[in-house]
């Protein structure tokens, strides 16, 4: 008979089993719930108080202006609601991104965005825009009051800015111009919207002075980080400006995909920039704005009226009007169309600031640079060749002995980079992380005796050293090669190629 298995009595194990799985359901369910719950508060958001970054356009908070907008004090009590900070700040932040996402809308074809933004007639008109491709970006708002309802849901204000419309033809300069509106937003589930606009005035730009070529400078250029270093950083790179008998420092600002306002840098901007022009107002030190961009477009035009601040006209302290001038190093070449635009939308505002340019290889076309009013030097040009391959680093006379040579040679001069990224210490650098001076930095000093021509020739010596032991090498070695390998190989030859 075939055997069968003995079943197994029913007992307490069942349930059992049911129990922990039902247990292991419950805690897998928490677990899931937990990290919705830790992921939905680590996700960014787009909201002026969350502080995120908006995934479409990648702007940060622009509730303080972004150094683009400033209220204007009204002439009489708007009424008959006060606006508060909180609600301003509200207002601000979706007037500005407004102009953002049309532009968003109008480069990638999805007008969707706009709906939180605009409604009604501005909804038409920003979509259309968007349609056109030709979104107009602007700056130096300066919006003021005019009416808040009772109910705190409607807000009406006239807003004077100055904007730049691209063209179709990217080399083409972009149509700049002052405009005056009146603007009503209101307020529906928790966000302002732009309900209607009027355009009450809009003229172009008073046409630029003349070039006027700017004295001569010697500068030394500010540390790639220079946005992240303490005032008290700041101020040693001022101070050590002057010390090394020199009368100019050179800031670099990267602006359009990576400018100041994309990250939420403006106020950090601001700040840095504060810091650096009061103490070269102390010190008598000239400070140039280095902007880096990829291309002169209406972004960066954006970006460049950011980091110079509001209108002058009741702000003496607004850094344009202290700066010594603006360099322009885009990546890509410019036409003068666009250097005239860009020169006209900044001396159109500050007069008296010079803009100057910068050409991505080592020299500029002259027809191009006829709009500017001065041309900078290549940055990558250095002072010294760090190597000098293959013959090794070159030695620390002759390296001096460039440096004083460099800084004789008239027309505008770049000397160095004073720190390196980061602070570390560098052979390029000037200063050393701690802010005391490295041994290059003391060839610039004037009161310094310039190194002569013993110290050149025991630089290029101590350079050239490969070159004599290469000749004794090879005079060793052919020596050999005749005492050994000559005879062997006239052997081989008389036994007929025998061994």
């Amino acid at each position: 008979m075939p055997r069968t298995a003995p079943e197994r009595p029913a007992g307490p194990a069942g349930p059992g089993r049911a129990g922990t799985r039902g247990v292991r359901a419950a805690l897998l369910a928490c677990a899931v719930l937990f990290t919705g719950v830790f992921l939905g508060s680590c996700a960014p958001g787009g909201s002026p108080d969350g502080g995120g970054v908006d995934a479409a356009t990648g702007a940060g908070p622009l509730g303080d202006g972004a150094r683009l907008l400033v209220w204007q004090a009204p002439e009489r009590e708007p009424g008959p609601r006060v606006l508060t900070t909180a609600e301003r700040e509200a207002v601000t932040d979706a007037y500005l991104r407004g102009p953002r996402e049309t532009a968003f809308a109008a480069g990638t074809g999805q007008p969707g965005g706009l709906r939180d933004l605009f409604q009604g007639a501005a909804l038409l008109d920003a979509q259309a825009a968007a349609l056109g491709g030709a979104a107009p970006v602007g700056w130096a708002h300066a919006p003021t009051l005019r009416f808040y309802a009772p109910d705190g849901a409607t807000v009406s204000f006239t807003d004077r800015f100055t904007y730049a419309t691209p063209r179709p033809d990217p080399d083409a300069a972009p149509r700049v111009a002052r405009r005056e509106l009146d603007v009503v937003m209101e307020l529906g589930d928790g966000n302002w919207r732009v309900h209607h606009w009027r355009v009450l005035r809009d003229e172009p730009l008073p046409a630029a002075p003349p070039p006027a070529q700017p004295a001569p400078y010697r500068a030394a250029r500010a540390a790639p980080d220079w946005l992240q270093r303490t005032a008290d950083t700041s101020r040693r790179s001022v101070s050590a400006v002057t010390e090394l008998g020199l009368d100019t420092l050179i800031v670099p600002l990267a602006g359009g995909a990576a400018g100041p306002l994309n990250t939420g840098r403006a106020g950090q901007t601001g700040r840095a920039l504060n810091v650096l022009l009061e103490a070269a107002a102390a010190r008598n030190v000239t400070v140039l704005l280095d902007f880096q961009v990829a291309a002169l477009d209406t972004a960066g035009l954006r970006d460049l009226h950011a980091a110079l601040g509001p209108e002058p006209e009741g702000n003496p302290a607004s850094v344009g009007t202290r700066l010594g001038g603006v360099i322009l190093s885009p990546a890509r070449s410019p036409s003068a169309a666009q250097l005239g635009a860009w020169r006209q939308t900044v001396r159109a505002r500050f007069p008296a600031l010079p803009v100057g340019y910068r050409a991505p290889g080592r020299s500029a076309d002259a027809t191009a640079t006829r709009p500017v009013d001065f041309v900078a030097g290549s940055a990558d040009a250095p002072v010294f060749r760090e190597r000098r391959a293959p013959l090794g680093r070159l030695g620390d006379a002759r390296r001096g002995w460039q440096l004083r040579a460099f800084l004789t040679r008239p027309g505008p001069l770049e000397a160095g980079v004073l720190g390196p990224d980061g602070g570390r210490e560098g052979r390029g650098a000037l200063l050393t992380a701690d802010g005391s001076f490295t041994p290059l930095a003391r060839w610039a000093d004037p009161a310094r005796p310039p190194p002569g021509p013993g110290a050149w020739l025991l630089g290029w010596a101590a350079d050239l050293w490969t070159l004599p032991a290469g000749l004794l090498l090879g005079h060793a070695l052919r020596g050999r090669l005749m005492r050994w390998g000559l005879p062997r190989w006239r052997g081989f030859r008389r036994c007929g190629g025998r061994p």
